[in-house]
């Protein structure tokens, strides 16, 4: 069996990219040759295995036919699939001639969507969303050519049920949900729990913002008002060379004068490290957002926050986007809309160590229902039912 993989955003190694490269991974694993579609550098393979603990090591790396020129890998990718050339009609023609000779060979393509809906001629395709695509702007030409794509989609899989509900409604069509794979067995509490407030997120405002900024405010306000003793850790990724970071910079900034450390591009078992002393997660992505105009801003899911659970940290999350999925309030963690409830939130865990244990233990259990193998499981049903 073949199958081939597209992901336009891999050497960004995020959440959504630990997700394609797992169904790779599991695929592989299953005994299916598994082909990824990249024209850029092929260096993500190697990071991806160290970040994600992943083996990868047979997957193979074909040239990307959705770049307008797949022997350049500085072209705009994934610009045919969302804007084909309808002034030129032979060019569009000979493109979906070019992306069918390559895509029909496959016995099952598994695509992450960049709000685009492609055309494929593979036996079996599954268009997967991480973002609730919503203010998305299609012609009438473009809905009538979406729809005659969507004919060759036989599965549209979502990363959770926020996002499924904007999928279904912008797209007019009917979804499912494959949970995000969390290594919930490779994360334990450490045997004593230091006083670190932890947030995992990145230093890049893409697609929607971490609002570190807003975490940092409390922190000083807490340290000062309340309880002096604790650290907070804010680690994450910087596509950007740290020092040309602004926003790292200004957070860096802000912070200055109190215990607040952070670790920008570590490697995971850093993170890992972390997450097993740390005895609160602090989660912001999306405050200050209506999430119903605007859902593309608020987190889709929240990975980072399974992983805090499952070692044991109560996570302390906005309450918005799939993070409400995750987390059943005051029983697995809290989630909170305004800064007096962050700072009331974290100020009862921090006064009382019973509660912050007992809410620890009910996370850990939480945490479990995300886990790689219930992800695994659920995409042998679907590889098995397609």
């Amino acid at each position: 069996m073949k199958a081939a993989i597209y992901d336009p955003y891999l050497d960004t190694l995020g959440g959504g990219e630990k997700y394609t490269l797992t169904v790779a991974e599991t695929m592989l694993k299953l005994g299916w040759q598994v082909d990824i579609f990249w024209s850029k550098n092929p260096s993500f393979i190697e990071k991806a295995e160290a970040r994600f603990l992943l083996d990868l090591k047979n997957l193979n790396i074909v040239p990307d036919p959705f770049s307008v020129d797949s022997k350049n890998p500085k072209t705009k990718r994934n610009n045919f699939v969302s804007k084909p050339n309808s002034k030129n009609p032979l060019t569009l023609l000979s493109r979906v001639q070019k992306i069918k000779s390559i895509t029909s060979q496959y016995d099952h393509i598994f695509f992450l969507s960049d709000g685009s809906v492609p055309f494929l001629f593979g036996k079996i395709n599954t268009l997967h969303f991480q973002v609730p695509f919503k203010k998305l702007t299609v012609s009438n030409k473009q809905k009538a050519l979406n729809r005659l794509r969507l004919k060759k989609i036989k599965n549209i899989v979502c990363n959770s049920e926020f996002t499924k509900k904007l999928i279904d409604k912008t797209y007019g069509v009917k979804s499912s949900v494959l949970y995000p794979p969390i290594d919930t067995d490779n994360f334990k509490p450490a045997a004593k729990k230091e006083n670190i407030i932890l947030s995992v997120a990145r230093f890049d405002n893409i697609m929607n913002t971490k609002r570190q900024d807003v975490l940092i405010k409390v922190f000083k306000e807490i340290t000062d008002r309340y309880k002096p003793g604790w650290k907070l850790v804010l680690a994450g990724s910087s596509i950007k060379e740290p020092e040309a970071n602004n926003y790292l910079i200004n957070l860096k900034s802000q912070a200055q004068g109190y215990p607040v450390e952070f670790l920008v591009n570590q490697n995971f078992s850093v993170i890992k490290d972390l997450y097993s002393k740390a005895k609160i997660f602090w989660h912001a992505a999306g405050f200050g957002v209506d999430e119903e105009k605007d859902p593309e801003s608020v987190e889709h899911f929240g990975m980072t926050t399974v992983e805090a659970m499952s070692s044991g940290c109560v996570p302390v999350a906005i309450k918005k986007g799939g993070v409400k999925e995750v987390i059943q309030n005051e029983e697995t963690g809290y989630l909170w809309e305004t800064e007096k409830k962050l700072t009331a939130y974290t100020k009862l865990l921090m006064d009382s160590e019973k509660i912050r244990q007992e809410i620890s233990k009910r996370a850990q259990e939480r945490a479990k229902d995300f886990s790689k193998d219930n992800f695994v499981s659920h995409l042998k049903s679907l590889l098995i039912s397609s």
